[in-house]
C-alpha cells in the first residue's frame, strides 16, 4: 500500500512536471526572488570578534572596556615629505583640525614634557630618590672641602661624580616622548582615537575617510610636500576586509565559471548549464536569506560558503541530466525523465542527508564560527538537492520541447513499457593484474600517511593567516620607531587604588612566570601622579636642606639649579595632570580608569599568544581574588581563544562527522556489511590526506580545519552513486557504471574541487589555506572512492565469479566420482539387467 502511494506520488510529480513545467518554474522564481531580498541584506564581518557567540567573556569584556574607552585602537596616520620642523608643524595644526571632528575623540602626537621633567624628582621611586641623595651629598662635601683653602687633593681619594655625571645617572626621563616621530624626525605620527569601533565598519570607513581626507586637504592648502598614509587597527580592519571580500567574490565568480566549463564539457548541451545552474542558485538564494534570518551576517569562516554551496550543488544536477540523456537514447522522453528521477534520487537524497549530517555535526562544537558554518552548510546541502529534484524535471521536459534530443517512437498502450531495446555493448575488462595494482597503490600511499602525519603540523604565525598588506607593513615600521606595539590590552578597573593593585598582581605573576614572561611593562596614571609621599617628602627634605647649606656660588651651577627647581616641586593630584597625558587612561564618563600592558612577544605567533592569553587569565584571577572586577580588552587574548576552542573541537568534530556519516549510510543501506563496503574507500581517501599534506606542505590553521569534517561528507557521494548503480544494473555492469556514473562522480568531483579550488587565487593567506587543504581532500578522497571503490568491487566480483566456478567445477567432479563409484558397486546381475 504504501508503495502503491508513493508510485502515485512520483507519477503526479513527474506529471506535473512535464505537462505544466512553467508553474513549477514560477513557485521557485517567486521563492527565489524572496531569498534574493533578504540575502541582500547580509552584510559581511570579517573581525575575529565574530566568531565568539555574543556571551563569551572575552567578547563581553571587549564590549564593555570600547564603551569606556570610546573605542578600540587607534587610527595612526603617518606624516612624511617635509622637514622635520614642518612636519611638527603640520601634525600641530592637523591635530586641531581633526580634534573639533565630532568622530573623533582626541589625538596623540605631543606631550608637556617639561612637566614631568620639573616635577621628575616627585616620579622617582624612592629608591632611586635616596641614591640621589646620597650621590649629591657626595659631590657637595667634596665641594666644600676643594672650597677651603687649606684643602691639598694627594688623590688618594677618587672624586666623586660631578653634578652632571649625577644628572645623567639620577635625572628621571619623562614617561613619554615630547613628540610621536621617528629618531631623525623625518616622520610623523599621529594617533587617532574614534567614538566608535573598528567592528563597526560603516563607522571605520567613514572615520578613516574623513581623517585621512582632512589630512590631506590640509597638506593641499599649505604643506604639498608631504605624504601621508595610514595604520593602526581601523586601518588594518577596513583592508583586511576589503581583501577577504574581493577574494569571496573572485573565489565565487571563479568556481561558477570553473563549473560552467565542465558541465559543458562533461554534458555537451548548453540546456545542462540552466539544468544544473538554475537550482544551484534558487538553492543558494534561499540559504542566504535564512541566513540574514537566522544569523544577520557571515563572518570569516561562513563567508566562502557560496564557493562550495556551488561546488557541492551542481553534483546533483549532473548527475540528474547526464542519466536522463544515457536514458535518452533508448527511452521517450517522459520515460527517460522517470528513469533518470528514479535511478539517481535514492543516491542524490543519501549523499545530501550525509552531507547535511555530516555538516550539522559542527553544531557540537564550542566555537560560535563553526556553528554557524555547519547550519548554513547543512541546510544548503538540502535545498540544493531539493531544487535539483524539484525544477531539474520541469527544465528538462522545457529543454525537449524547444530541442528534443532525439524523435519519441509512438506511444505505447497503457501500463506497456516504452523501452527501445538497443544492441547491448562489451565493456572492456581490464586484466585483474591491472585493477589489483591500483588498489594496492592507494593502499600503499595511506600506509605512508599514517607514517608520516605525526610530522604534520598546526599553522601559529597569525601574520600568515591574515597574508601581507600596507597597513600591517607600516604598522610593523611604526612599532619598530616608537619602540611598543600600538595596541597594548587594556584593564579597566573603577580607581587609581585598584589600578595600584593591579600593577601588583601583575608584578607577581611575572615573577612567578620568570623567563616565561611575556609582560614587557605597564602604563598607567600611577606613573604620572606622586606616590609614597611620606618617604618621598623626607628624602625632599633632605635634598632642600642639603642645598641651603651651599655657598652662594655653587647655586651657579646649572645642573645644581635643575635640581633645586625640582625639589622645591610639590606634589600634585590628577587634576594637575596635563589633559593629553590622562586621557588615554580615563573612562569617557569618568567612571573607570585604565591599564595599559605592553607585550614582549611577537602578536602573530599563537605558540605566543596562548603564553600570553595564560598569563593575562592569571591576572584576572589574581585581581579577581581581590574582590576587584576588572574587564579586558584584548584582541590578543580573542585570537588565543579562537585556537584553543579550534584545537579541542577539532577530533571531536572529526570524529563525529565520521561516526554520521557511517551511520546515515547504514540507515540508506541498511546492511552493516554494504555500509562498510561504501565508507571504507571513504576513510581509506581520508587518510590519503596525511600524505598529501606533506608532500606539499600544507599545515592546519584555525580557519581551514572546518574543512575536515566537510570532505567526508562531500567525499562519499562517489561512493553512493556508483554504489547504487550497480546495485541496480547488476553483476557484470561495473564498467558501465564507471563509464557513465563514474563519469558524472568525476565531473561532480571537479566542481566540488572548483568551489575550493577557486579560493587558491585569494590574497588572504587564510582562505587560499582553505582552498589548499580542501583541494588536496577532495583528490585524496577521489582516489579512495572513485579509483579505489570501482577496483576493490571488480576484485570482489572476479573472486565471486571464480568462486562459484570453482564451486561448480567441485560440484561436477563430485558427480562423476559419485557415478564411477555407484557403477563399480552395482552387481553383475544388476549392470547386466541395466
Amino acid at each position: 500500500m504504501a508503495r502503491s502511494l508513493r508510485q502515485r506520488w512520483f507519477d503526479g510529480f513527474i506529471h506535473a512536471a512535464v505537462s505544466r513545467p512553467w508553474q513549477v518554474l514560477l513557485v521557485f522564481a517567486l521563492l527565489a526572488a524572496g531569498g534574493m531580498a533578504l540575502a541582500s541584506r547580509l552584510e559581511f564581518r570579517g573581525s575575529f570578534v565574530e566568531l565568539l557567540p555574543q556571551g563569551a567573556r572575552e567578547v563581553q569584556d571587549l564590549t564593555r572596556v570600547s564603551q569606556k574607552a570610546g573605542g578600540d585602537g587607534y587610527l595612526v596616520i603617518v606624516a612624511k615629505g617635509d622637514t622635520p620642523e614642518r612636519l611638527k608643524a603640520y601634525a600641530a595644526e592637523l591635530k586641531l583640525r581633526l580634534e573639533v571632528l565630532p568622530e573623533v575623540r582626541y589625538v596623540e602626537h605631543s606631550y608637556d614634557v617639561e612637566f614631568f621633567r620639573r616635577n621628575g624628582l616627585l616620579l622617582l621611586p624612592v629608591e632611586k630618590l635616596a641614591g640621589l641623595r646620597a650621590d649629591l651629598e657626595a659631590r657637595v662635601r667634596y665641594e666644600r672641602m676643594r672650597a677651603n683653602p687649606f684643602f691639598v687633593d694627594l688623590g688618594a681619594t677618587p672624586a666623586p661624580p660631578d653634578f652632571d655625571a649625577i644628572a645623567r645617572k639620577h635625572a628621571p626621563d619623562a614617561p613619554m616622548k615630547e613628540y610621536l616621530a621617528n629618531a631623525d624626525g623625518t616622520e610623523v605620527y599621529l594617533m587617532i582615537k574614534p567614538s566608535g569601533t573598528a567592528g563597526d565598519l560603516g563607522f571605520a570607513r567613514r572615520f578613516v575617510e574623513l581623517a585621512m581626507g582632512t589630512g590631506r586637504a590640509l597638506a593641499a592648502e599649505r604643506f604639498p610636500s608631504v605624504a601621508l598614509e595610514a595604520t593602526g587597527n581601523f586601518q588594518s580592519r577596513i583592508e583586511e576586509d576589503a581583501v577577504m571580500q574581493g577574494d569571496l567574490g573572485r573565489a565565487g565568480l571563479l568556481s561558477a565559471l570553473i563549473a560552467v566549463g565542465l558541465i559543458l564539457l562533461a554534458t555537451r548541451r548548453i540546456a545542462a548549464l540552466a539544468v544544473v545552474g538554475l537550482p544551484v542558485l534558487v538553492g543558494l538564494l534561499l540559504t542566504f536569506g535564512i541566513a540574514w534570518l537566522v544569523i544577520g551576517h557571515l563572518n570569516v569562516v561562513t563567508g566562502f560558503l557560496v564557493a562550495i554551496l556551488i561546488g557541492l550543488g551542481i553534483e546533483y544536477g549532473v548527475h540528474l541530466c547526464m542519466r536522463y540523456w544515457e536514458e535518452r537514447q533508448t527511452r521517450s522522453s517522459r520515460d527517460a525523465l522517470a528513469a533518470a528521477v528514479r535511478g539517481t534520487f535514492g543516491g542524490a537524497l543519501t549523499s545530501a542527508v550525509t552531507n547535511a549530517a555530516a555538516f550539522l555535526v559542527l553544531l557540537l562544537a564550542q566555537f560560535h564560527a563553526f556553528n554557524q558554518f555547519g547550519f548554513l552548510a547543512g541546510l544548503g546541502v538540502l535545498l540544493a538537492v531539493l531544487a535539483a529534484y524539484a525544477m531539474g524535471p520541469s527544465l528538462l521536459a522545457i529543454a525537449e520541447r524547444l530541442r528534443p534530443a532525439r524523435a519519441d517512437a509512438a506511444p505505447a498502450a497503457e501500463g506497456s513499457a516504452t523501452v527501445e531495446a538497443g544492441p547491448g555493448r562489451e565493456w572492456k575488462r581490464w586484466p585483474t593484474s591491472v585493477i589489483a595494482a591500483l588498489a594496492l597503490a592507494v593502499v600503499g600511499f595511506a600506509v605512508f600517511s599514517v607514517a608520516v602525519a605525526p610530522r604534520l603540523g598546526f599553522e601559529t604565525d597569525m601574520r600568515k593567516l591574515k597574508g601581507d598588506s600596507p597597513s600591517s607593513r607600516l604598522d610593523d615600521h611604526v612599532t619598530e620607531q616608537l619602540g611598543q606595539p600600538l595596541n597594548p590590552a587594556i584593564f579597566l578597573v573603577e580607581d587609581l587604588k585598584q589600578v595600584g593593585q593591579v600593577e601588583e598582581v601583575i608584578a607577581e605573576v611575572k615573577r612567578r612566570n620568570g623567563a616565561d614572561s611575556v609582560f614587557l611593562r605597564s602604563a598607567s596614571l600611577t606613573d604620572l601622579v606622586p606616590s609614597d609621599l611620606k618617604r618621598r617628602e623626607e628624602e625632599l627634605a633632605g635634598l632642600r636642606t642639603l642645598f641651603q647649606g651651599l655657598p652662594s656660588e655653587m647655586h651657579e651651577d646649572a645642573r645644581l639649579k635643575e635640581f633645586e627647581q625640582m625639589v622645591a616641586a610639590k606634589p600634585y593630584g590628577l587634576d594637575a595632570l596635563p589633559v593629553e597625558a590622562r586621557r588615554r587612561f580615563e573612562a569617557t564618563d569618568g567612571k573607570g580608569m585604565f591599564l595599559l600592558l605592553f607585550p614582549s612577544v611577537s602578536n602573530y605567533d599563537t605558540d605566543d599568544l596562548k603564553r600570553w592569553a595564560a598569563q593575562i587569565d592569571q591576572v584576572v584571577e589574581g585581581t579577581k581574588a581581590r574582590g576587584i572586577d576588572m574587564a579586558v580588552l584584548d584582541s590578543n587574548r580573542i585570537a588565543a581563544r579562537i585556537f584553543a576552542l579550534v584545537r579541542a573541537d577539532g577530533p571531536l568534530i572529526l570524529w563525529s562527522a565520521a561516526g554520521v556519516v557511517f551511520f546515515v549510510i547504514l540507515l540508506s543501506l541498511r546492511s552493516f556489511k554494504r555500509a562498510l563496503l561504501v565508507t571504507g574507500p571513504l576513510f581509506l581517501g581520508m587518510t590519503c590526506l596525511a600524505g598529501g599534506m606533506y608532500l606539499f606542505d600544507v599545515q592546519l590553521n584555525f580557519i581551514n580545519a572546518v574543512v575536515l569534517p566537510n570532505l567526508l561528507a562531500i567525499a562519499v557521494d562517489n561512493s553512493v552513486h556508483l554504489f547504487h548503480r550497480y546495485e541496480e544494473e547488476g553483476p557484470g555492469s561495473l564498467g558501465k557504471v564507471v563509464r557513465h556514473t563514474g563519469l558524472a562522480a568525476v565531473v561532480a568531483t571537479l566542481s566540488n574541487a572548483a568551489g575550493y579550488g577557486a579560493l587558491l587565487v585569494a590574497n588572504h593567506q587564510g582562505l587560499r589555506s582553505i582552498g589548499q587543504i580542501a583541494l588536496l581532500g577532495v583528490v585524496c578522497t577521489f582516489l579512495g572512492t572513485t579509483v579505489f571503490f570501482p577496483a576493490m568491487l571488480a576484485l570482489l566480483e572476479r573472486w565471486k565469479a571464480r568462486k562459484a566456478v570453482t564451486v561448480e567445477e567441485g560440484a561436477v567432479v563430485r558427480s562423476l566420482e559419485l557415478g564411477v563409484a555407484g557403477a563399480d558397486s552395482e552387481s553383475p546381475g544388476e549392470r547386466k539387467s541395466a
